[in-house]
């Protein structure tokens, strides 16, 4: 199964417009939290090789862009499929087109051929190599405008937990090599089951992939609580249903976030208002204005 087509799984989870607007008077971020406990609920009890779990911090990343005002179909991965579409290509057939030619294009997205004409994740060029971004903004006039950098480990700490953090590093100085107006964010979410040490030494690390100029912007930890799920009547589901090999099935843990044990400068706020901060930093006040009224609406 590809990535994109692992995301299906969440769609029915994710909120349309409109939406609450995140920025408050004193220009904090609130990110919305339970959308992220909805997703990972559908994800948790699969296997972690699969990428379901990293799929979808990915769909709820994306969708904290879209709450802070960027347009919706700019950020991949997209609501729907195909889940990477340049803006360019998707202005082309929304504003050049006529209603016949555009319906029969759009219909044909999903197709064989389109599949292979239409990238399927976004893979960003580096100074050294090829990176896939996990949640991306870009155009071809402009190149990378946003980037988040999403990683997930929910066990097997103490034998995978550097070298996570070694390819966090090297893909770092790789992004910024090539992109250095990019704005670029690493997340990371860690089970509860973390000790006391390698806590610390995650949120050392993550702190070091923001300290220098050519790393990151900002840096994420959440910290996941699951608890086995004994009765989902109060849940809000929203009649959706979830796709497991098969067969359907209800999500299968409760998921809720320690926000406690991790520091505030690694809060998920903090990380998405330095993230736009950034983006907003190296574009003319014409751009992004979706996300200035917010701002501004915010501050009114």
């Amino acid at each position: 199964m590809s990535q994109p087509q692992k995301l299906d799984r969440f769609d029915a989870l994710v909120p349309r417009e409109p939406f609450v607007n995140p920025w408050q008077p004193d220009g904090t971020y609130v990110p919305d939290f339970k959308l992220l406990e909805l997703l990972l609920g559908a994800a948790i009890g699969t296997e972690q090789s699969s990428g379901i779990v990293a799929g979808a911090t990915d769909v709820w990343a994306a969708e904290e862009l879209r709450r802070a005002g960027f347009e919706a179909d700019d950020v991949w991965p997209r609501r729907e499929s195909p889940r990477v579409l340049p803006r360019d290509v998707r202005e082309f057939v929304e504003r050049g087109l006529t209603r016949k030619l555009r319906a029969e294009i759009e219909g044909r997205y999903n197709m064989p051929g389109a599949r292979r004409a239409l990238p399927a994740e976004a893979r960003v060029m580096g100074s050294a190599y090829l990176k896939q971004g996990d949640v991306v903004i870009a155009s071809w006039a402009t190149g990378v405008e946003v980037l988040i950098s999403t990683k997930t480990m929910l066990s097997s700490y103490a034998k995978n937990l550097r070298n996570r953090f070694e390819e966090g590093y090297g893909d770092a100085k790789n992004l910024r090599g090539r992109h250095p107006l990019s704005a670029l964010g690493f997340l990371f979410v860690v089970g509860a089951d973390i000790s006391h040490d390698e806590l610390g030494f995650a949120v050392d690390m993550l702190r070091k992939l923001r300290s220098e100029p050519d790393v990151y912007d900002c840096s994420c930890l959440l910290i996941l609580d699951e608890e086995q799920m004994t009765d989902i009547k109060d849940r809000d589901l929203s009649g959706a249903t979830f796709a497991q090999e098969g067969t359907l099935r209800p999500p299968g843990a409760v998921v809720k976030l320690d926000l406690d044990r991790a520091p505030e400068d690694l809060s998920a706020g903090v990380f998405f208002r330095r993230l736009v901060e950034k983006a907003l930093s190296h574009m003319p006040v014409d751009v992004y204005e979706q996300v200035r009224q917010r701002q501004a609406h915010a501050r009114s």
